[in-house]
């Protein structure tokens, strides 16, 4: 039976195809089979109807709650804490140009394809059950162009069930010198770019990707509080993603 987000792929008759999130190490399948969104592999097709979303209103309030954004279950927003009495949102509207596809761990209805942790040989007796995961419940997300070139572009963190993505105090953000906000995810989202692919492919330098897409060096540890330098030669498009130790 498909699950809700797919019924949307199998009504769609639009044969434009954005690509495939593949799980690599899995040789087609997971352990316990395909199953609904948690699958090896999710093809991006072009929704009948876009669902991207672009930033638009910036608001600083003493509390996010404040904000109708925040409140709101049809409007998406974005909240930096910067302190117990200072938060910035950052309001999103809906950009009929793109589409917006969502990984993470949660099994609801925002996140397209799910994603868990598969314990290793060494781990399989044991009880998994009760070990943090090491991958997001929203982890990221990922904006497709609509029309050609369909340049699809991923982002850290991904909307939960109310459409809000939260940066608490403790996060690590910052504002940028066109005075936008942004920030890291605690597991933190990583890319590569294989370099001579394909035909001498070879492993190339991992990166971090930021809430508002942009791309830096790795931090001294994966959770550290301090951002690394940010990089201009390394796009967030056709990349292989890493989300805390999950290819």
């Amino acid at each position: 039976m498909l699950q809700p987000n797919q019924h949307e792929h199998a009504r769609s008759k639009d044969p434009v195809k954005y690509g495939e999130l593949v799980i690599l190490g899995y040789n087609g399948s997971l352990p316990g089979g395909d199953r609904g969104r948690k699958r090896s592999r999710f093809a991006l097709h072009r929704r009948t109807k876009a669902n991207g979303v672009k930033p638009s209103a910036v608001h600083i309030l003493s509390n996010p709650h404040d904000s109708k954004a925040v409140n709101s279950r049809g409007q998406h927003s974005i909240s930096f804490t910067l302190s117990r009495s200072q938060t910035v949102v950052v309001e999103y509207c809906h950009d009929n140009l793109t589409d917006m596809f969502q990984i993470g761990r949660s099994t609801e209805s925002p996140i397209d394809f799910v994603v868990t942790d598969t314990p290793g040989a060494s781990q399989e007796s044991e009880d998994s059950s009760s070990a943090p995961s090491t991958i997001s419940r929203f982890a990221c997300r990922i904006v497709c162009d609509r029309n050609p070139p369909y340049t699809a572009r991923i982002y850290a963190a991904g909307f939960d069930s109310s459409k809000n993505i939260f940066l608490g105090e403790k996060a690590t953000k910052w504002k940028n010198p066109d005075g936008h906000m942004d920030g890291l995810t605690t597991n933190g989202v990583l890319v590569m770019h294989p370099l001579g692919f394909p035909e001498e492919p070879k492993q190339g330098l991992w990166r971090e990707i930021s809430v508002c897409g942009d791309v830096y060096a790795l931090r001294e540890t994966r959770s550290g509080p301090i951002r690394g330098q940010l990089v201009n030669t390394t796009t967030n498009t056709n990349t292989n993603i890493q989300i805390q130790g999950l290819l």
